[in-house]
């Protein structure tokens, strides 16, 4: 077996540095930055009132727990540092035979796939719009069903379970206990 790569074995195209900013990292910092700034906008909106009983303080948790997340896959996308599934096991090393074409090549430059994002994006565009008529629960329940067979998914007996559990969870949550306002819509709760 001979190896066609002046790397060093173990180092894969992936972690070659490249000398530009990957779409990953872009999008890690843009969502970091908004973040930030809908936290300092919830906390400065909270007044300094941060009752658990009243509504002020959610959004500082949410966006708190949004900063903390985006920080920390920024974190994991540093240059240099392996994916974690490419660090548990040991890199392929090339040879002159046939490709395997049961592996995904993952030395090609890969393009950004834009539909899902715009797939989901719509789907909360139809969430939105539905959320006045239908009430909340229904149009949850469309928006998780939906976004689910956007991502892959192709079981619809469990996303449509886990969409109305979790729906219900949500709706129930902040209309009895934290005691906010949510569309009711055509279902009596």
């Amino acid at each position: 077996m001979t190896v066609t790569s002046d790397e060093p074995v173990g180092r894969s195209q992936q972690d070659r540095p490249t000398g530009r900013l990957s779409a990953h990292v872009v999008v890690a910092a843009g969502l970091l930055a908004v973040g930030i700034a809908l936290f300092w906008i919830a906390v400065q909106a909270a007044e300094g009132d941060f009752d658990p009983q009243g509504p002020r303080l959610a959004p500082v948790i949410v966006t708190g727990g949004w900063v903390a997340i985006c920080a920390v896959y920024l974190v994991q996308l540093r240059p240099g540092r392996a994916p974690a599934a490419a660090a548990a096991e040991p890199a392929p090393v090339s040879d002159t035979s046939a490709p395997d074409l049961d592996e995904p090549d993952t030395t090609a430059n890969t393009s950004v796939r834009w539909s899902e994002p715009l797939l989901v994006a719509a789907g909360l565009v139809g969430f939105a719009v539905a959320l006045e008529y239908a009430g909340f629960v229904v149009s949850a329940v469309g928006f998780f069903v939906w976004t689910a067979r956007v991502l892959g998914s192709r079981n619809w007996i469990r996303d449509s379970v886990v969409a109305v559990a979790l729906s219900l969870v949500i709706y129930l949550t902040f209309t009895r206990l934290l005691d906010l306002f949510l569309p009711g819509g055509v279902l009596p709760l």
